[in-house]
């Protein structure tokens, strides 16, 4: 097999793929990335066994071939000093020469035929199937991922719940001490749905979305999530475990409501954080009518600061964990920020003003 392709254009494409490469394994092939040109195209493939990616680009060549290169290529390829990319592999022993301007490689590959198979991709036998534009997918993810448990014993809570109903896919994400919802308008759905989805699968989804309107076709098939979009094919093995009744946690009663300046709020929390992050985490909220102050003390010292706010109904003084607080406001978009109060020692939910669908609960730390 030989192949003369764009330099740019290989090094971006093995940028992608390698994310699903598993930083060690038992199985040598599954450490590499595999080479498949159908004298058309050329595919790479990488996974972990819990997910794959695979991209696809044109090459000109009527070579057909396949071929493992260890995970190295990646910076091999990104290194290479010319435009273009000459790979040759050699059948016998998959010694793969690569040329580059004046510089030149022999890379020891592996034969493809002990590479595991990846899931097939057939929309066809989906049992549940959407479409969403990339941008929303993307602000679905953002608004939630960060919620997200990583306690093994708890699998249930290392995923987010992804439910499709009414031409909407809702999103749910919890640790157990505080959960993030929201939701997005759908292209298109085949029927209503749940799955449970690992959010380290999401992470790489997240990473390797363009941020543009391209359109995420997905399918769940059999056990496995697959999301195309552009030349890329992602998949992910599904989690089996039954995520809680979310409806029953959220408070649909409140004694009050405070409006408050995202970038006010955010930076005042920012500063109590370089105090209260080194030992407790602890920030003390004091809402009042007209302002709210900011308390957070640790064996470094202590600190107190106001900021206006505009209430409706009762004021509360509650205390919350500062990471959870800035995780949210972080990626809130809009220019204010609701804070909804159900009483002292009781949770309370955040919501951004610029996406009414997004909810994010907290519990408080009781002291």
């Amino acid at each position: 097999m030989q192949l003369s392709l764009p330099q740019k254009d290989l090094a971006q494409q093995l940028q992608i793929v390698t994310r699903a490469l598993p930083t060690r394994s038992t199985v040598s092939t599954v450490e590499g990335v595999l080479f498949s040109c159908d004298g058309q195209s050329l595919s790479l493939t990488a996974t972990n066994l819990e997910m794959g990616i695979r991209t696809q680009m044109n090459v000109n060549t009527q070579a057909k071939g396949q071929v493992v290169l260890p995970g190295k290529i990646t910076e091999i390829i990104r290194r290479l000093p010319g435009d273009l990319v000459s790979l040759t592999v050699n059948p016998e022993n998959y010694l793969t020469k690569i040329l580059s301007g004046q510089a030149e490689f022999e890379v020891y590959g592996l034969n493809a035929e002990d590479y595991p198979e990846l899931p097939a991709f057939e929309p066809e036998q989906a049992r549940l199937a959407f479409s969403v534009k990339t941008t929303d997918f993307r602000r679905a993810l953002r608004q939630t991922l960060f919620a997200v448990s990583v306690d093994e014993t708890k699998p249930a809570f290392t995923g987010v719940l992804f439910t499709l109903q009414d031409s909407f896919l809702q999103l749910v994400a919890s640790d157990t001490f505080r959960l993030a919802a929201t939701r997005c308008q759908l292209e298109k759905m085949s029927n209503p749905g749940e799955i449970l989805v690992p959010a380290k699968s999401l992470q790489e989804v997240l990473r390797i979305l363009p941020d543009d309107e391209t359109v995420v076709q997905a399918a769940v098939i059999g056990n496995q999530l697959f999301l195309q979009f552009e030349d890329i094919i992602f998949s992910t093995r599904l989690i089996d475990e039954n995520f809680p009744n979310v409806e029953r946690v959220i408070p649909q009663d409140f004694i009050g409501e405070a409006t408050i300046e995202t970038e006010n709020l955010l930076a005042t929390i920012e500063r109590a954080a370089l105090l209260s992050a080194e030992e407790n985490n602890i920030v003390h909220l004091i809402i009042g009518a007209g302002s709210m102050v900011v308390r957070a003390a640790s064996k470094l010292g202590k600190i107190q600061e106001s900021i206006p706010l505009e209430l409706e109904g009762e004021g509360v003084e509650i205390a919350l964990n500062v990471r959870f607080l800035l995780d949210m406001l972080k990626i809130t978009e809009g220019h204010h920020c609701y804070l909804k109060i159900t009483g002292p020692n009781k949770p309370c939910i955040l919501k951004d003003s610029l996406d009414t669908n997004y909810l994010y609960l907290v519990l408080p730390i009781k002291l």
